[in-house]
């Protein structure tokens, strides 16, 4: 038989042991708020609730909440030790309530009568809210968000309805079947199934029909893990997209850059009164002229000759100023004129004679269609000189 002094060592131990629901860490005191959530009344039970047996479980003290740690009967010491513990418990709850509303609770001293008292006055269960909450989870469509954004927005839903869900628990005692643990299964594959209908079709339809048709359908987490991946997988793609297109675009633009504008009518040039390019763009006033000017005056194009010396001509600069090397003058550097036996001769002695005349023949084909190009009526001699 256990004497007093060693039932007053086990009451000792278990107060001071961290495992133990009587335990009492140094810091803890009636007025502490380990709650982040303040209940307001009605609108926040829910979320207030749930943020408080979540603390009340780290503390290893939800037992208090729900009857599971009853109110000693038998030892004296148990008791003292139980309300010791209860007061406490009473003291977080009202601290985490807000003070306009605290006044018109009702004090009491157990801390589970309290606890059911907050949830008949708060908790009311409203079936068109939960009919509202189940048409909002079926409405949940992803609408271009992204996957996380989607996942937060249904998830929020969830936490919602979840409070209103009725956990079946066995009351005989006699239960071997693990009915809860079954339960919560069962809710994760409505939750699966919830977030994978709210996808867009046209980006992860493909990838919804492989994981439905799975022998086994993986858990929420992983399924949302998969769809993450496969969002990833898109956007890489897209902008690996993007830049080819934008290496193209700038490819265009620089190509339509290298060619002088069409003539447009509607010009006409303050210094040489001519119509097809203004004040800016006249070759005559700065005496630069462009590639295709030299090349067009070599072909025949060019009007009158020099009347001297300081005067610009058509198809001439101005005397006195060198044309800017162009890639045929470039070319020519390596290419002379044929000799006057017919063939051209071979400045590059590592090639044959036979490649020699191939690269000629590339390079005149090239140049007379880039000639061709840039003759006609839209770069008329006349338009561009006086």
């Amino acid at each position: 038989m256990v004497n007093d002094g060693q039932q007053h060592d086990v009451i000792r131990r278990k107060i001071n042991d961290p495992s133990s629901p009587y335990y009492i860490h140094p810091s803890d005191f009636p007025g502490l708020n380990i709650c982040g959530v303040t209940l307001k009344g009605e609108a926040n039970f829910r979320e207030w609730a749930i943020a408080m047996k979540n603390a009340f479980r780290s503390k290893r003290k939800l037992g208090f909440l729900d009857g599971t740690i009853p109110m000693p009967t038998e030892e004296p010491e148990d008791l003292d030790d139980w309300i010791t513990m209860n007061s406490m418990l009473v003291g977080w709850i009202m601290t985490s309530i807000n003070p306009s509303l605290r006044s018109n609770i009702a004090f009491m001293d157990n801390v589970m009568d309290l606890w059911d008292d907050l949830k008949t006055r708060f908790d009311v269960g409203d079936p068109m809210r939960i009919y509202e909450l189940k048409e909002a989870i079926r409405g949940c469509r992803q609408q271009g968000q992204s996957v996380t954004n989607y996942y937060g927005r249904l998830k929020g839903i969830w936490d919602d309805f979840d409070g209103f869900r009725v956990i079946p628990k066995c009351t005989c005692g006699g239960c071997t079947c693990n009915l809860e643990s079954k339960f919560y299964q069962q809710i994760e594959i409505e939750k699966t199934h919830d977030f994978l209908m709210g996808l867009d079709s046209e980006s992860y339809g493909v990838l919804r029909s492989n994981i439905l048709s799975s022998n086994e359908l993986p858990s929420l987490s992983k399924v949302y893990q998969m769809v993450v991946q496969e969002e990833r997988h898109r956007n890489m793609i897209r902008i690996r997209d993007e830049k080819v297109d934008a290496i193209a675009f700038t490819a265009r633009d620089v190509s339509r850059m290298s060619m002088p504008s069409g003539r447009d009518i509607k010009l006409t040039c303050s210094f040489c009164k001519k119509t097809g390019h203004d004040y800016d763009h006249c070759f005559k006033r700065t005496g630069k002229y462009p590639d295709w000017w030299y090349e067009n005056e070599s072909r025949g194009r060019g009007k009158g000759q020099a009347q001297g010396s300081g005067k610009a001509v058509a198809g001439r600069p101005l005397a006195g100023r060198q044309p800017q090397p162009t890639r045929d003058s470039k070319i020519a550097c390596v290419v002379r004129p044929k000799e006057e036996g017919g063939s051209s001769k071979n400045f590059v002695p590592e090639l044959t004679s036979d490649q020699w005349q191939a690269i000629l023949n590339m390079v005149n084909n090239q140049k007379a269609t880039e000639t061709e190009k840039l003759e006609g009526p839209t770069y008329e001699d006349a338009d561009w000189t006086g």
